[in-house]
């Protein structure tokens, strides 16, 4: 078999040209050479700044600072003037003289509409990028003082979406770039930490095995406040460069480095409070009272054991709500400290972070600790060496979960809302023998999530002669995470199994190694040359194992002593192993700053994929032209600058579980006994999802550049989906994994930024965004559409994927009213004087019936889409919402008047519908279950004294409400005061007498008021399920912030 390792002929051949092109190149730079000239570049407040570009003044000589601003270049005959320029500031020419050495400070330019932005393996001017990449500074993501980098992120960037997945603490995020790409593989964007990849998902992350769980976001792992920018690259000129791992985009995140001349000591310190932000109104224990003598007048609440002899006086149980005793007022404090600045040659930055945050489910909290050290030493003028370290600890604790699996439909979060406001005792529905509070699954549940993270790049930059730069490096990290949870026999999850108790462990490792040389070239003063050629190895390893035992007799110990379970209910272990080398490389030309061209290849191999089809071949190609740049010209016209950008490229996705393409066996049981059984069957041609983006991009500012902005329209083919597809049972095998089908996606994004005012004591700057992606499905094989059924509920069969719609779309009836008393005969001649209750109900023949279902009135009426007048599965169902807005953004104002400064952000979404599954649990289904119900519809459901044609009747008389219907969608469109923060700087004077360089109080409020028209908790939700997002069981519920906080520097 052929080894990944063994690299084809035609990679050695395109290795070997384009090492020979860039030596090629660089004999170009022979000539006479009189002196060396080193120096560092710093700007006006002693920064040094990195990839500034100095030339020899007429010739082609020329050189760029490396990450800590210094810089070494030989000098030719010729001018004796070197040109300094950098993004943001203004150009500066120095004279040499008879000097040797030269620090240079550079003038910011107020006017620049350019940055530098981190790309992939590399860095760009942003005026010079061909791509479509947005990036966020340090300042705009600390903002709201998020407690992680998603939070940070949310509305701030077009084109991403990110979605909190709930309210409860750690909770993932489901972050969508140009919407989702696949059905069965990952859909995640790759991350990018100081260069190295971060392969770490919510797999790494131990989860519940009993209910639903919370999901758990791997940027938690990252303080917010080491971080110095992230980029985010969308199109496939921008993500080719990583292959196989850049379908669903890139987000590259860059850390603070050291680089002042002094130590620098800084202290970030907040602490809060946090409330549910919105309580849902269900009835209290005297209308509940009401509610069962209406449904139930015979039952248990009123009659001890059903006696009519024995009866019972409901008011004398006492009463709760649950909402107010469960949730409460938690707090919050965060610690961050760290040290920066410039020793003998060697530049440092360490940093400390503590979070400690209490939820607002009563007995929920979170603890995080951080740790990050990034040294940088220059052995030489020609060699730089490097380490990046880093280390977390989070604990999550509190069973906060929802419910879902066998019989366990309702968890914590679901209890809040639906349990009984009374204490009653229901031996129908109870398995124990006595009444067991919802408040028992916090006070007497036990539930912890310990993760740590370690990780350590080392790397090494030495430049070869003035137009070349090796850097190799070489990273490990490594994840640890522990689920450890117990429901003791007086809990509602628990007293079924007489104590249930779970242990699971995840583990991985990621090791990687590359090898670049970085190739830069100016030739006269047109042509501008940046390219380099790399290799890189990634080792991937991921292990889990989990045990779960139910019977304690002995409960004292719980899950810390897992033997004391006699029923061993469940035990597992998996492990997975990934490998890939990929050669890649990159060619960035400038022609006079107008005429500007990107060429990438990569070529990934990977062993999840049979001999050959491992490896995959990724191009792209871009070209830029600067239509207007008066920074160029001495044009004074009303518009500045315009730029029209576009891009072709390939990307892959490999992510899903290793050698799918083979056979594979699962367990079996013959007469109790088991076996090993035939379950997925080989196949050798199985091979990468190819994702194909053309992009059209402008770029523009106006007004003195008071005014800059972009435009970008896109679409993505997706290709050859990986999924696994049901087969015939004359195989022996019930699925194989198989490339069929493909996805579009096409959308339209536009950023603007403007500098309203600008004076001296006040300044306004507004940024907005604005996207719009269209989702579709264009193939699935032979078939036409495939169910999504959602567990964890009553309605399951919710969703359908179907050629020619969008992902996330459920598909039911459509709701056309309630069948009214006037629908029906009954007996005697549809007697008027015979009660409601005791009458039996016939359809006319005029009426929509609904197959296989005795209707009444009250229940819920569907529209016949075939006209046969028959309401059937198969002839009447649509699609009727889409989880996916039509459009979502963010507005941020930011006013700054003396040493005050006050920031307002606006985020939200228009157009994406939830599917409000929780609406059938609290309008009077399953009343065994003394379940509540919200006073909207206990007020105005159907009866024959409200013959109302919006709401049924309660849910065990409506024999249509179990039914998936467009009723329970809702339209969930948002816009949401996400945060607004006020800050004082104090004044220097103040300062320089207490020996502090700068303090800055402030106050933020998150999540201040949401408008919508959803019914639930909140509008912005992800049910963790990609291909049905738009699903609502009852989520954590969020949290209004309010924090107070200082910075201080010394």
């Amino acid at each position: 078999m052929k080894k990944l390792s063994d690299t084809p002929p035609k990679l050695k051949k395109y290795a070997l040209c384009m090492l020979m092109l860039l030596l090629g190149l660089g004999s170009y730079s022979a000539g006479a050479q009189e002196k060396k000239i080193t120096g560092t570049v710093t700007d006006s407040k002693g920064t040094q700044l990195p990839g500034v570009n100095i030339i020899q003044k007429g010739t082609s000589r020329g050189a760029v600072t490396d990450f800590d601003g210094h810089y070494s270049l030989i000098i030719g005959n010729g001018s004796k003037v070197l040109v300094f320029s950098y993004i943001g500031f203004k150009t500066k020419e120095v004279l040499i003289e008879n000097k040797t050495t030269f620090d240079v400070v550079l003038e910011e330019d107020a006017q620049s509409l350019d940055e530098v932005v981190i790309i992939g393996y590399g860095s760009l001017k942003k005026k010079d990028m061909t791509g479509s990449v947005v990036a966020i500074k340090t300042e705009d993501l600390l903002s709201n003082s998020p407690a992680n980098i998603t939070q940070g992120l949310q509305g701030k960037m077009a084109g991403v979406q990110i979605t909190s997945n709930s309210g409860a603490p750690g909770a993932g995020n489901s972050i969508t770039i140009r919407g989702v790409n696949s059905i069965s593989a990952g859909t995640a964007p790759l991350y990018i930490v100081d260069g190295v990849p971060f392969d770490f998902g919510g797999g790494e992350v131990a989860s519940s095995t009993i209910g639903e769980g919370n999901s758990s976001n791997p940027l938690d792992a990252i303080n917010p406040s080491d971080i110095k920018s992230i980029s985010i690259l969308k199109d496939a000129s921008a993500t080719a460069i990583y292959g196989s791992r850049g379908a669903n985009g890139v987000i590259i995140i860059e850390t603070i480095r050291g680089g002042s001349s002094e130590g620098v000591l800084s202290f970030n310190i907040y602490t809060g409070v946090n409330e549910a932000s919105r309580k849902l109104p269900v009835l209290n224990g005297n209308e509940f009272i009401e509610y069962r003598r209406d449904i139930d007048p015979g039952g248990l609440l009123f009659f001890g054991n059903r006696d009519p002899n024995k009866p019972t006086d409901p008011y004398a149980l006492k009463q709760h709500d649950w909402q107010d005793e469960i949730l409460r007022t938690g707090f919050v404090q965060n610690y961050d400290i760290s040290l920066r600045g410039t020793g003998d040659k060697t530049n440092y930055s360490v940093s400390l972070g503590i979070l400690d945050s209490e939820a607002i489910v009563k007995n929920n909290e979170q603890q995080r600790y951080t740790f990050r050290m990034n040294l940088d030493h220059h052995k030489s003028d020609k060699l730089l060496l490097g380490i990046n370290s880093n280390a977390s600890y989070s604990e999550i604790n509190g069973a906060s979960q929802s419910g879902g699996g066998s019989d366990l439909f309702n968890g914590v979060v679901q209890n809040l809302v639906i349990s009984t406001p009374l204490e009653l005792y229901n031996p129908s529905f109870a398995s124990g023998d006595e009444y067991i509070s919802p408040s028992s699954m916090i006070d007497n549940a036990y539930k912890k999530t310990a993760t740590g993270v370690m990780g350590v790049n080392a790397f090494m930059h030495y430049s070869i002669g003035n137009n070349f730069r090796l850097i190799v490096s070489g990273s490990g990290n490594f994840s640890s995470s522990k689920g450890s949870e117990y429901y003791g026999k007086s809990t509602s999850w628990g007293f079924g199994d007489n104590g249930y108790a779970n242990l699971n462990e995840a583990r991985a490792i990621v090791l990687n190694g590359s090898a670049q040389l970085h190739y830069f070239k100016t030739i006269g003063e047109k042509h501008d040359i940046k390219a380099f050629i790399a290799a890189e190895r990634n080792r991937y390893d991921y292990e889990w194992f989990g045990i779960t035992k139910s019977n304690f007799l002995d409960e004292s110990t719980g899950v810390f002593d897992i033997s004391k379970g006699s029923v061993l209910k469940n035990s597992g272990s998996f492990k997975d192993i990934t490998n890939r080398v990929s050669f890649f490389g990159r060619v960035n030309y400038s022609y006079n700053s107008r005429h500007l061209f990107t060429f990438t290849y990569r070529a990934d191999g990977s062993d999840k994929f049979g001999e050959g089809n491992r490896y995959g071949f990724f191009p792209s190609a871009a070209y830029s032209w600067v239509i207007l740049d008066n920074n160029l010209t001495s044009n004074n016209s009303l518009f500045n600058f315009a730029k029209l950008r576009l891009s072709y490229g390939v990307t892959g996705n490999d992510r899903i579980s290793s050698h799918r393409y083979l056979a594979r066996l699962e367990n079996t049981y013959y007469n109790g006994e088991l076996g090993s059984s035939p379950s997925s069957q080989a196949n050798k041609n199985l091979k990468w999802e190819t994702t194909y983006q053309y992009n059209f991009g402008i770029d523009f500012g106006f007004f003195d550049n008071a005014i800059t902005g972009s435009v970008d329209v896109y679409k993505k083919e997706t290709k050859d989906l990986l999924m696994p597809i049901p087969v015939p049972g004359r195989t022996g095998y019930s699925s194989q994994w198989q490339n069929i089908g493909s996805i579009d996606n096409q959308g339209i994004e536009f950023q603007i930024s403007s500098k309203n005012i600008n004076k001296n004591d006040f300044k306004w700057t507004t940024d907005f965004n604005i996207s719009s992606n269209k989702n579709k499905i264009v193939k699935l094989g032979s078939v036409e559409f495939i169910p999504v059924t959602v567990p964890g509920g009553w309605i399951q069969d919710i969703g359908r994927l179907t050629v020619g719609r969008s992902i996330g779309e459920s598909y039911g009836y459509e709701f056309d009213g309630v069948y009214q008393i006037t629908d029906f005969t009954w007996q005697n001649g549809s007697d008027s004087s015979i009660p409601h209750d005791q009458r039996n109900y016939t359809l006319k023949n005029n009426i929509v019936s609904v197959n296989g279902v005795n209707v009444r009135p009250g229940a819920h009426k569907f529209k016949d889409l075939n006209g046969d007048n028959v309401i059937t599965l198969d002839d009447d169902r649509k699609h009727i919402s889409r989880s996916d807005p039509i459009v979502f953004g963010g507005l941020t104002n930011t006013f700054k008047y003396k040493n005050f400064d006050l920031n307002i952000f606006l985020q939200g979404s228009y157009g994406n519908e939830i599917f409000n599954e929780a609406k059938f649990r609290l309008e009077g289904s399953v009343s065994n279950t003394y379940m509540n119900v919200t006073k909207n519809f206990f007020y105005n459901h159907w009866s024959p004294e409200n013959p109302t044609n919006e709401y049924g009747d309660y849910g065990d008389r409506n024999a249509t409400a179990q039914l998936a219907s467009s009723y329970y969608v809702e339209d969930a469109s948002y816009l949401r005061l996400q945060s607004v923060s006020l800050g004082y700087n104090l004044d220097n004077n103040l300062l320089d007498n207490l020996n502090i360089n700068s303090a800055r109080l402030y106050v933020t409020g998150n999540n201040l008021h949401t408008w919508t028209k959803y019914t639930g908790f909140d509008p912005e939700l992800n049910s963790g399920d990609k291909l049905m997002s738009g699903v609502d069981r009852i989520t954590y519920p969020r949290s209004t912030s309010i924090i107070f906080g200082v910075n201080l520097t010394f």
